[in-house]
């Protein structure tokens, strides 16, 4: 009876610590000659192969063949500043939280000789999460540990409906995990703090949308919807002293979303990209964690965010094009609801690129992007503060081939 008490507070514990898992975590930038302008004007079309990430439409602007690929890595940078908390909880700030991690996408396009059809395929990170605090920190009952992956592989086709409108699509499977440790306050007083420790995976099928419509030889503009996917994490629970394992189904909602752009060449030296977006993250409305021995659930309280983006590029002569921009997505989460697990609020993201022409059917570039996450400020019962440190930085490098 007392394993199976325990086990049902883990997962109420669970439950309002992994409300914030997959919230504003959509990535915008893949690597891509895009990215070096915060992604502002991606889905009217990139010109390299990875476009199709963007808009499953954009492949119609690629002739023949197209290979792109592309590595790097996400630098965060994020500490919190305790402003109050309870004696139980202590006022350790948990130190340098953030954990670096790697970053790689390619694509494939192909555009049939004398058709209006062209296909693709392609693979990267799209969303995820990774903070270690220490284990004494005041928010050590919320996360010690957190590890989000999500994956996506997708195949695209787009129609030439006619000289100026394309339309598009793409299914995906995916693939997630998450992995999340705790600390489970003591029952009995005088003892140490239990550890629980959850984790899983899921996989499944989403799709995704795309228009584009050319103007003009200068103008373009395209329109992507991405849908939503629902990762449900079949896992174990295991706790500690006392060495309980029982399985545990996390539910989460990665949220469905649009964006509209627009590609305006100025002159032959300078280009102006343009992004509007919405984020469907109220459907994250509840959070379930369920275990053989009980669950709970949670409203979340999240918001509808919207994204802007503006970039533009400049090219210096036929070999280098050089890049910049900025991105702003708006607050997801109230202070009240925020949890340390992403610690988001609204972000805004720097950036600069360059891309040279190595050979006629040859590019090679990169880009620095610089996310501000905000001060993620959090006013829970037993303790409170902002992150005085809050930032990622993304480096990345990429090639496209023509064959």
């Amino acid at each position: 009876m007392k394993k199976s008490i325990l086990a049902c507070a883990v997962a109420t514990t669970l439950a309002g610590a992994s409300s914030a898992m997959a919230g504003g975590l959509w990535l915008n930038e893949f690597g891509d000659f895009s990215g070096g302008r915060a992604s502002a004007g991606a889905s009217a079309g990139t010109d390299d192969a990875a476009t199709i990430a963007h808009n499953p439409a954009s492949s119609s602007r690629i002739e023949g063949d197209q290979l792109f690929v592309s590595g790097g890595v996400y630098i965060p940078d994020v500490k919190f500043d305790v402003d109050y908390s309870s004696p139980r909880n202590g006022f350790d700030n948990g130190g340098s939280a953030g954990l670096n991690a790697p970053a790689a996408s390619l694509a494939y396009v192909h555009n049939y000789d004398d058709s209006k059809w062209s296909t693709g395929v392609y693979l990267g990170g799209f969303a995820g999460a990774g903070l270690e605090y220490g284990d004494d920190w005041a928010g050590r009952y919320n996360a010690t540990d957190v590890n989000l992956l999500l994956m996506i592989i997708g195949a695209t086709a787009a129609y030439e409906v006619s000289d100026k409108l394309t339309i598009g699509a793409a299914l995906q499977g995916w693939y997630s995990s998450l992995e999340q440790k705790l600390a489970v306050p003591r029952l009995i007083p005088g003892r140490e703090d239990g550890r629980a420790k959850i984790d899983g995976d899921d996989n499944g099928i989403g799709f995704s949308l795309g228009a584009m419509y050319e103007l003009d030889d200068r103008t373009r503009f395209g329109a992507f919807y991405q849908s939503e996917l629902e990762p449900s994490y079949d896992g174990d629970l295991k706790l500690q002293p006392i060495d309980l394992q029982v399985a545990t189904e996390t539910e989460l909602t990665m949220a469905q979303y649009v964006r509209l752009s627009m590609h305006h060449d100025l002159d032959e030296t300078w280009a102006l990209n343009f992004t509007v977006g919405w984020d469907d993250w109220s459907a994250l409305n509840n959070v379930f964690v369920s275990t053989e021995r009980g669950g709970a659930g949670i409203p979340t309280k999240w918001h509808d965010t919207y994204h802007y983006a503006w970039g533009l590029e400049y090219r210096l002569n036929s070999k280098w094009v050089f890049t910049g921009g900025v991105a702003y997505d708006t607050n997801p989460v109230d202070a009240g609801n925020r949890s340390p697990e992403l610690p988001v609020d609204r972000q805004v993201r720097y950036a600069v690129g360059t891309q040279y022409q190595l050979r006629d059917n040859m590019t090679v570039g990169g880009y620095i992007n610089y996310a501000d996450l905000g001060r993620g400020r959090i006013y829970a019962e037993n303790f409170g503060g902002e992150y005085q440190d809050n930032g990622v930085l993304q480096l990345a490098v990429n090639l496209n081939w023509a064959f």
